[in-house]
């Protein structure tokens, strides 16, 4: 069965090189690349979503490297869309399996490369996205590449979408480096985006003020080469530890930018990383039931930035523990620089703040004390909350008659002896 879709406005409600998409029918390779707010995700969803409602007998299959990081992103983005356009009686969705089935048999499947026996059952695939694809190996790639085969009365395709972050990237050497007539490459920048809102529109036309290189990859969206990454160690782990000395958080408040709240379990030097809340166009409310939801003790610490003293308030109002965080890049970046850093493999906008985290450069490609001012809202959370209880703990009290030495968390700025 297929629905009569009128897609006659379609261009209305699309942009137009997402529109172009549903032209490009024959290729079994599509790579949409290029600057960050292009757009890329949200018109390979709409592409995806049209073949599914107007074309009989396709199976998609949506991929990223882990598994936890596809709920929390596409999967969301699909939910979205379907309930943007109205389309909520068509489709069932299976929140355990991340499945979306519509009513006429089609099929979106959300798989993680991290799920390997969930992956190996999937079987009639005939279209594939991978997305933020330079978080997946050349192998990843070569495996689900195989999965698509068969016969079938459609094309099969692989679609790619990614920001070129590396110009060593396997992706450059497999699609762009020698012609492949199987390969379609549709580049976008934030310039192609009619959608996007004038504030992000401002911060990426602004890095040509801070970095040439971070200008080149997020608003030109030409292949770059990241250097003077700020934190080029850390490891990543399945599951945070149950052991631990004490647990912490740190908030970067946003609305137009995202609402970024991280936690932090330290033992002796080690610091356990976990992306707790990472939204765009969240208000401190809904952070606030968040939290609630999901349990946060009123009694752990909540460092926030000190710029929001309202927000702040409203938080310590609902109850929580929300401290105006003390702020010194340079030294914060060095307290957390003086840890070993473990961050969850579910922390994916985490990880790519960590991997993109770097210094600024002059004009002669020396590095500067100041980094890049450019998606670092985990960033600046993990500072807030390392440096504010770390400046703290080194804060040491004597007693001018006793002699007696006090070392602890907090803030003695005023204290006038015994």
């Amino acid at each position: 069965m297929e629905y009569d879709i009128d897609l006659s406005s379609a261009s209305d409600f699309m942009n137009k090189k997402a529109y172009d998409m549903l032209h490009i029918l024959a290729s079994r390779y599509i790579i949409s690349y290029g600057g960050a707010g292009s757009g890329k995700s949200y018109g390979i969803t709409q592409y995806i979503l049209i073949m599914i409602l107007t074309l009989e007998g396709h199976r998609f299959l949506i991929a990223r490297k882990y598994a936890t990081s596809l709920k929390r992103s596409v999967f969301q983005l699909f939910l979205d869309l379907i309930l943007e356009w109205g389309l909520s009686d068509l489709f069932k969705t299976n929140l355990t399996d991340m499945t979306i089935t519509c009513l006429n048999g089609n099929k979106i499947m959300f798989v993680g490369l991290d799920d390997v026996e969930k992956l190996k059952s999937i079987a009639g695939v005939t279209g594939i996205w991978i997305e933020e694809a330079t978080e997946v190996t050349v192998e990843d790639f070569m495996q689900l590449d195989l999965r698509l085969r068969g016969n079938t009365k459609h094309h099969l395709q692989i679609l790619l979408s990614f920001n070129p972050t590396s110009s060593r990237s396997w992706l450059k050497k497999r699609f762009f480096d020698k012609k492949d007539d199987n390969v379609h490459i549709i580049h976008t920048t934030y310039k192609d985006n009619k959608f996007i809102d004038e504030h992000y529109k401002q911060t990426l036309e602004n890095l040509i003020n801070q970095d040439d290189n971070f200008h080149k990859i997020y608003a030109l969206g030409k292949w770059g080469t990241l250097k003077g990454r700020i934190f080029e160690e850390y490891k990543t782990i399945d599951i945070l530890p149950e052991d631990y000395q004490l647990r912490k958080y740190g908030l970067d408040f946003g609305f137009n930018a995202p609402m970024a709240l991280i936690e932090i379990r330290e033992d002796n030097n080690n610091l356990y990383l976990y992306e707790c809340y990472y939204r765009t166009k969240t208000t401190t409310d809904e952070l606030i039931q968040y939290m609630k939801q999901e349990g946060i003790s009123t009694r752990d610490s909540i460092y926030c930035d000190s710029a929001e003293p309202d927000r702040i308030e409203t938080l310590k109002n609902a109850g929580f523990n929300a401290i105006a965080a003390k702020k010194n890049v340079r030294a914060g970046i060095d307290a957390v620089k003086s840890k070993s850093l473990h961050v969850s493999k579910q922390s994916t906008n985490l990880i790519k703040e960590f991997d993109n985290y770097s210094w600024k450069e002059d004009k002669d490609g020396n590095s500067l004390e100041e980094p890049v001012k450019f998606n670092d809202h985990l960033m600046d959370a993990l500072r807030y909350a390392v440096f504010t209880t770390e400046r703290h703990a080194r804060q040491i009290i004597v007693s001018p008659r006793r002699k007696t030495r006090f070392a602890g968390y907090g803030d003695y700025s005023g204290f006038k002896g015994f």
